[in-house]
């Protein structure tokens, strides 16, 4: 609640208030009253997809099962699966900061709602390959999925994927929703605080189970 409050202070400070539209345009400010009726069209618009979720619940919890009952124990084999895991959190992890970091300019005004769809369909594609390398290699790091921290990964990793789900939709609900100039200011406060949650969300999940990796490699060394 007080990150709220301090964030809604800020936008204010930098965007400064909603300057009045001209009286020609009055007409054209209908949307509070019809927020319920272009939502409920848009939905009908937008596929039904809660698959997606159990599709990436179901991808995470096949290499977390192959991880612990198919360890594969060859040194050669660890270190194509280490380079393979190294370049895949490259690739995904700055695709993902890509988009958070235009997620943030649009919310503060910097960037049009059509310049942030536009990346984020463009680097879906990336974000899925770089994440599903990542499943796929560890699972021949040997990961010992018995361990806390281990186990705590595997949580931020399933969290970060459902995120990113979530996030994706979001964006193609507010391409159908909102003017394609939308920014900043003339960000609905509900949608500022429900990207500003997905991206913070985002950032924290990466970034630990990043860490974490780290000091489980270095562990074993």
């Amino acid at each position: 609640m007080c990150l709220a409050f301090y964030v809604s202070g800020l936008r204010r400070v930098v965007l400064g208030r909603p300057k009045a539209k001209p009286s020609s345009l009055a007409g054209l400010e209908t949307v509070p009253a019809t927020t319920s009726t272009t939502t409920s069209s848009t939905d009908s618009l937008l596929p039904h997809r809660p698959s997606d979720y159990l599709v990436v619940t179901i991808g995470w919890a096949i290499a977390v099962v192959a991880a612990a009952i198919f360890p594969l124990d060859h040194p050669q084999v660890e270190r194509v699966a280490l380079f393979v895991h190294l370049i895949s959190m490259a690739v995904g992890f700055g695709a993902v900061v890509m988009i958070d970091v235009y997620g943030l300019l649009w919310m503060f005004g910097h960037r049009a709602l059509s310049e942030l769809t536009a990346l984020a369909a463009a680097a879906h594609g990336v974000i899925a390959l770089g994440v599903g390398g990542l499943l796929a290699s560890g699972i021949a790091l040997r990961p010992d999925v018995t361990s806390p921290l281990a186990q705590l990964k595997l949580f931020l990793v399933l969290l970060l994927m459902l995120n990113g789900a979530g996030a994706q939709r979001m964006l193609q609900r507010l391409k159908l929703t909102m003017p394609s100039e939308t920014r900043g200011a003339s960000i609905p406060w509900a949608v500022f605080q429900r990207g500003l949650a997905a991206a913070l969300i985002s950032q924290a999940t990466w970034w630990g189970a990043i860490t974490i990796g780290f000091v489980n490699a270095t562990a074993k060394h």
